[in-house]
């Protein structure tokens, strides 16, 4: 009988330590305290997206739509992740960061990353939100996002929001300042730290000066880019990643080079995922 009890001990204490792991597991996972976000949940597992984000993807991102049901699942776990890591912060009299506003500003950076399953851009943890474009007091102007080395993204929803209005003009405050986001992540030094070709990104600049200097030489409207891209090298990434998801049949036909250096930069090509669901639905 004391034998008996002694044997089933382990198993007790087994299934003890198995309860307080999931019980420290939930509470880790539904926590929105800043410190446990920015330093515990990134090594959680992957979990499905929560029900009240998933209509979001499909009303906005033809990506996602585009997207076989396999790697539907991998964007949706992907996005709750992102979402889960993040600080969401309101302000400027925005009462409250609604699911909306998390999803759509998640599913834009896993978009942009989807070629990288391991990028979350771990840096930036907090992303404030604006309703409408706001006023900086170091450059004295008003803006409608930035990304700040320090580790925040900043934008207005207004802004943001109407860059999915027309998916196909080539504009898109999202894909813009994460594809900044992108550069950042790849040069700061932490785990996420060079996780793109650099030779492969120089290559792309050579060919982006080549195209700015065609702009600046050239009649107004001749280049598929906007002139905002002049700036420089950064800007001129972010708006060409800008029209890579918005318009990538056409900035495939306009500069082939400058296309696949971005295929190979990002890990994926937009016109091949857009085109297989198109056939997909012509072969129905």
């Amino acid at each position: 009988m004391g034998s008996g009890n002694v044997e089933q001990f382990p198993w007790i204490f087994i299934l003890f330590i198995i309860f307080i792991f999931i019980r420290f597991y939930f509470q880790l996972k539904n926590s929105e305290d800043p410190f446990i976000k920015r330093n515990f949940k990134r090594y959680l597992i992957l979990r499905n997206l929560q029900k009240e984000y998933k209509p979001y993807l499909t009303q906005y991102f033809i990506f996602y739509n585009s997207l076989d049901e396999k790697n539907k699942q991998l964007f949706e776990r992907r996005v709750q992740r992102f979402i889960d890591l993040k600080e969401f912060i309101p302000r400027g009299g925005l009462k409250t960061v609604t699911p909306e506003m998390k999803t759509m500003i998640a599913a834009t950076a896993i978009q942009l990353t989807f070629g990288y399953p391991k990028v979350y851009f771990l840096h930036f943890w907090r992303i404030l939100i604006y309703p409408d474009n706001y006023y900086s007091t170091i450059t004295h102007k008003y803006h409608k996002g930035e990304v700040n080395v320090r580790g925040i993204i900043v934008l207005s929803w207004r802004s943001f929001k109407e860059g999915f209005s027309n998916p196909n003009d080539g504009k898109n405050l999202g894909f813009h300042e994460m594809a900044h986001a992108l550069k950042l992540t790849n040069i700061v030094q932490n785990e996420e730290y060079d996780f793109y070709d650099r030779q492969i990104m120089a290559e792309f600049e050579s060919e982006a000066h080549n195209e700015t200097l065609k702009i600046l030489n050239s009649p107004h409207d001749v280049s598929l880019f906007r002139d905002y891209c002049v700036s420089n090298l950064d800007e001129f990434f972010s708006v060409a990643v800008e029209n890579f998801f918005e318009k990538p049949s056409e900035f495939r036909s306009y500069n082939i080079k400058l296309y696949t250096l971005l295929t190979t930069i990002l890990k994926i090509d937009p016109y091949e995922i857009y085109n297989k669901k198109e056939l997909g639905k012509i072969a129905s």
